[in-house]
């Protein structure tokens, strides 16, 4: 087949040379002359076709800028959102989020009154460091512990001030850092009853709840005072806390529980309520009506027996950071000449025999061994027991498989008052 592109020469080495030699090779091929190559008349379509795209590409930058602008209004919208939704879970239930959320309850407590909730779920580490900074003197004795003592009012200890400093759910940190909060308010009592639960010295790791959260600013300013290695930042942060203010199912409960209520949180001379428990100034609780009702002896038993199953093949683990922060604390208080006195709460019997020959109790019984040993260590006394029938505690006085109330709490309080006279003596005879 015969090549029919035209050859051309473009060795010239100017260009009009070249542009004569292709001109050349197309007429050779039988093409016009006057059509070889494209004329210069045909320039100024090309700059008007360039001119074009010029203002086509213009016209494509003003329509992508509308894009990324209301991507950038998006953003706005979404973090505004998020922040009404904090801000709106914090108004909404600011005894569990605002940083200020329990000035009010300290305040009236300060005056001699109670204060009215709308339920528990609330920052009781906050509630107690503002209660202990506003006390005009200091109690002659504190029980620290969880939720177990809650409702341990003053009256329980005949022969002493007893002021009651549980926080919900706490751990081997909170002993630390709830101490911390009676050592910077210079409100360290002559006696401390530290209790020991089951799930005292858990590793951080292994823990399935948040409400410690709170007071880990506490545990690390003791735990600088002790001289000890503290647990790293990123994993005491409170991401639960951050997570639960930016919940839109949160938010709906707080709004609903607020627009609902028959009765609002307030300072009140009263002690009984309705629909709202009540905070003490000893720092003990009262439960409203509504949770009265609830607190059946059947729903009792259905408690204490799901609590059962769940733990028998669950014994409690221990953190040897844990056991070692404790020993620097209970030499701190030592120094200080606080006397300790460690003690146990009582179970539900129902949950206790529920649980007898499992991996669970011979857990408990290595918790026993540790409070014991400290309790060697350093002469301290220990008053309590996991086993309800050692205490006298019947199942009618639980209101679930762990939380008793003041009639089982009262069999515990009258051994530390039995112990009483003997830890006077033993502080003499430290005097002397």
């Amino acid at each position: 087949m015969t090549d029919t592109y035209a050859q051309i020469d473009w060795s010239a080495s100017r260009t009009a040379d070249a542009v004569a030699a292709a001109r050349r090779a197309l007429v050779a091929q039988g093409m016009p002359a006057q059509s070889a190559l494209a004329p210069p008349a045909a320039a100024p379509v090309a700059v008007q076709r360039s001119s074009a795209r010029i203002r086509s590409f213009g016209s494509t930058r003003s329509v992508a800028g509308k894009p990324a602008l209301y991507a950038l209004i998006s953003v706005l919208i979404i973090v505004l959102g998020i922040a009404g939704v904090w801000k709106a879970n914090v108004a909404f239930a600011p005894e569990m989020y605002a940083r200020n959320g329990m000035e009010p309850a300290a305040k009236a407590h300060a005056a001699g009154k109670n204060y009215a909730v709308f339920d528990l779920n609330l920052n009781i580490r906050r509630w107690k460091e503002e209660l202990v900074s506003r006390l005009t003197s200091t109690p002659d004795v504190v029980v620290l512990g969880a939720s177990h003592w809650q409702e341990a009012h003053a009256g329980l200890v005949r022969s002493e001030r007893m002021f009651n400093g549980h926080v919900h759910r706490d751990y081997w940190e909170d002993l630390l850092g709830v101490v911390e909060v009676y050592v910077r308010n210079n409100r360290l009592p002559k006696r401390m009853i530290i209790a020991i639960r089951d799930k005292q010295f858990t590793p951080l790791d292994m823990r399935k709840d948040f409400l410690w959260e709170p007071g880990i600013a506490n545990y690390r300013a003791m735990a600088d005072r002790l001289g000890l290695p503290k647990e790293a930042a990123w994993k005491t942060f409170p991401y639960q806390r951050m997570r639960e203010r930016l919940s839109l199912s949160m938010l709906f409960n707080n709004l609903t529980r607020w627009y609902n209520a028959k009765q609002r949180p307030r300072e009140t001379a009263e002690l009984h309520f309705d629909h709202l428990d009540t905070l003490l100034p000893d720092g003990s609780i009262l439960w409203s009506a509504d949770h009265m009702a609830i607190f059946t002896p059947e729903r009792a038993r259905r408690d204490a027996l799901s609590f059962a199953e769940h733990a028998r093949g669950s014994p409690p683990v221990v953190d040897p950071r844990g056991l070692e922060a404790f020993d620097a604390l209970l030499e701190f208080l030592k120094k200080q000449g606080v006397q300790v006195v460690l003690v146990h709460p009582p179970f539900n019997p129902i949950f206790y025999d529920a649980v007898k020959n499992s991996a669970y109790l011979e857990g408990l019984d290595k918790i026993r061994a540790i409070t014991n040993g400290f309790a060697a260590k350093y002469g301290l006394h220990v008053i309590g027991e996991f086993d309800p029938a050692k205490v006298g505690c019947s199942a009618d006085q639980f209101i679930d498989a762990e939380h008793a109330n003041p009639a089982c709490l009262q069999k515990v309080f009258d051994q530390y008052d039995a112990l009483l006279p003997r830890l006077k003596i033993e502080a003499q005879g430290k005097q002397l």
